[in-house]
């Protein structure tokens, strides 16, 4: 979603807010052909105002994944400064993310580079990402060359791949579970350097 220039009304909030919702169903439930106009309509607000606040598709649909990215996975990486078992709480993470975009492939059909849009929700949390990589590291169960900035590629690629075939929700699991084990020291080999 764009940041305003100066404080958003109250009415311009709102407008926001049924848009955003009437997106995410119509997007869910017509697998994203459904028009911006009827979009409008279901939100209770005139085209106009719509085009005001997004004044595209993928702009709207930004929105929408940058909403649900903020209520569902937010929460979630913000346990990782707090487990001690980070690899789980990024197990949940991953498999948080792969249902969305299951769930939402209307929403991802309508986004344009939906792995950039995720790494770059993820990679703003580097200072939570951080600190986790290096407990990990230190107790011997994170190879020793992750940095925080290749975990939300990781994920985002991951993720999108899932995405694109249709497994259910215990293979979407046991591949997601496997991609954290292969970041394991034991059999590594050293990673080359990041440009």
């Amino acid at each position: 979603m764009r940041v305003p220039s100066k404080p958003i009304r109250t009415d311009a909030f709102a407008s926001v807010s049924r848009i955003i919702e009437a997106a995410r169903r119509l997007f869910a439930a017509n697998e994203g052909s459904t028009t911006l106009a009827r979009i409008a309509r279901e939100a209770g607000v005139g085209v106009a105002t719509l085009y005001r606040h997004f004044p595209n598709r993928e702009a709207l649909a930004l929105a929408v994944y940058e909403r649900i990215l903020t209520t569902e996975i937010q929460p979630l990486l913000g346990e990782l400064d707090q487990s001690d078992t980070p690899r789980t709480v990024l197990l949940e993470v991953a498999e948080r993310l792969a249902d969305i975009t299951r769930a939402e492939r209307g929403l991802a059909d309508s986004i344009g580079n939906l792995p950039r849009v995720t790494a770059d929700f993820l990679g703003r949390s580097d200072e939570t990402f951080g600190p986790a990589i290096a407990r990990a590291q230190a107790a011997g169960n994170l190879r020793p060359d992750i940095e925080p900035r290749d975990v939300p590629y990781l994920v985002a690629m991951t993720i999108t791949a899932l995405g694109a075939i249709d497994l259910d929700k215990p293979s979407r699991r046991r591949y997601l579970s496997l991609l954290l084990d292969a970041l394991n020291p034991a059999q590594a080999t050293p990673l080359p350097p990041l440009r």
